[in-house]
């Protein structure tokens, strides 16, 4: 689109005039003709001849990044820059991360996207700021954001993850009472985002007066499943269950297994993906949290194509804490087909 054409008329103007002798007050209106201009609006798409790197954590078996993927692939075509998403082929590969990032900061991009999984990667967004690469941080921040500002990281675009573990175990507690005793499920011990959402629950759980045990275990279904499984069975006093992350969803299966009706031991978890579907539809999950991935893939691309056409600054947003239980599932599910929920 180049050059637009609009037509702009000047208000229509209300003259009040006054005539003295003899006294009478009259009203004239007067409207002014139509005045053709031409607009410049400028031509599409502002990134033509950019490109973004999106450096991750999260392995290839990791459905969670197919929405974030998404979100990057369709702010990419929206603003025609290129953009490319790097991942390793295990989950939390802290070494195949810092080389992916290494390698991104050699290619030279015009702009860089990073969850600060590892503090280790602290480093590197500053090497890359320092080379004169925009860095924004996205899905994960740094425990202490301060850091991140400090390395160069421009802004933050995701969830508050403590602030979203404290809500989690705050909005399950209408389902279990105060003194409960509550198993949290770690999928990536000593990993920021599960050490800060870990953080958030417990902070509730000690506040409302609830014991709880932490099962460090990783995102492979058959590690959660024997852990969860064996620590059930050996703790029947259990009352809630917490996922930091969504395979929560397997301690609803072993519960099911158990012969456990739905309902009766409340499970939360972040992020939708079909088994966590289904298990709200089931009544093995009680709530999801969404982070809603689709728009820490889709906005910072946005904001990078900004910042270079336009010279506009990076900012930070809270990509939120959507609750999806059985109220609202069918919904999200025909979304989530979609790959945007």
């Amino acid at each position: 689109v180049g050059g637009a054409l609009g037509y702009l008329a000047k208000p229509t103007e209300v003259i009040k005039e006054t005539v003295t002798a003899p006294a009478v007050e009259k009203t004239i209106t007067v409207t002014a003709p139509a005045v053709e201009k031409t607009v410049e609006v400028p031509a599409l798409p502002l990134g033509k001849g950019l490109k973004f790197s999106y450096i991750i954590h999260g392995g290839e078996e990791n459905v969670f990044w197919n929405t974030v993927h998404l979100g990057m692939i369709e702010a990419a075509k929206l603003t025609g820059c290129d953009a490319v998403m790097v991942r390793p082929k295990v989950e939390g590969d802290l070494a195949m991360e810092i080389a992916n990032f290494e390698a991104a900061i050699a290619a030279k991009p015009d702009g860089i996207i990073v969850p600060i999984c590892y503090t280790e990667l602290l480093p590197l967004v500053k090497k890359a700021t320092d080379a004169g690469i925009p860095v924004l941080v996205s899905n994960i921040d740094a425990p202490n954001p301060e850091d991140r500002i400090k390395a160069g990281g421009l802004c933050y675009i995701g969830q508050n993850l403590r602030q979203a573990g404290y809500f989690m175990a705050k909005t399950l507690s209408k389902y279990f009472p105060s003194g409960t005793h509550a198993m949290i499920i770690i999928e990536g011990p000593g990993m920021v985002w599960a050490e800060e959402r870990c953080a958030g629950i417990v902070e509730f759980l000690k506040e409302y007066g609830c014991t709880y045990e932490r099962l460090n275990a990783s995102t492979d279904y058959a590690v959660v499943e024997s852990l969860s499984s064996a620590y059930l069975h050996a703790h029947p006093e259990t009352g809630a269950i917490f996922s930091v992350g969504y395979f929560g969803y397997i301690a609803g299966k072993v519960l099911k297994d158990m012969g456990v009706p739905p309902g009766k031991i409340p499970i939360a978890v972040f992020d939708l993906v079909p088994p966590v579907i289904d298990g709200i539809k089931e009544g093995y999950v009680t709530i999801a949290i969404d982070q809603q991935p689709y728009l820490q893939g889709f906005l910072p691309i946005i904001q990078l194509v900004l910042m270079k056409k336009y010279a506009l600054s990076a900012w930070d947003v809270n990509t939120g804490n959507a609750v999806v239980d059985k109220t609202n599932v069918a919904v999200v599910e025909e979304l989530s087909k979609k790959g945007y929920r």
